[in-house]
C-alpha cells in the first residue's frame, strides 16, 4: 500500500498545526511567568544587584558554586550503557 501525495500533504499539515499549538502554548506561559516575575521580584532583583556590586569576589564564589552543583546533578543523566 503506497502513500498518496495528497495523504503526506494532511499529514505534513496536521504536524504543523500541532507544533503551531505547541509554540503558541509555550509562548503563553513564557509571557505569563515574566509578568509574574516582573511584578513581584524587582525589589529581590534590586537586592541581587546591590550584592553584586558590593562584593564581586563573593559574586563569583557563588556563581562557581552553583555552576558545579548544577553539574553534579546532571553528571549521571543520559549516559550511554
Amino acid at each position: 500500500m503506497s502513500t498518496t501525495t495528497t495523504d503526506q500533504a494532511n499529514t505534513t499539515a496536521a504536524q504543523n498545526d500541532s507544533a503551531d499549538t505547541l509554540t503558541g502554548k509555550a509562548g503563553s506561559a513564557l509571557n505569563a511567568t515574566r509578568d509574574a516575575i516582573g511584578t513581584k521580584a524587582g525589589p529581590l532583583v534590586d537586592q541581587a544587584r546591590g550584592f553584586a556590586k558590593a562584593r564581586p569576589f563573593a559574586t563569583a564564589a557563588l556563581a562557581g558554586v552553583v555552576g558545579i552543583a548544577l553539574l553534579n546533578t546532571l553528571r549521571g543523566r543520559g549516559g550511554a550503557r
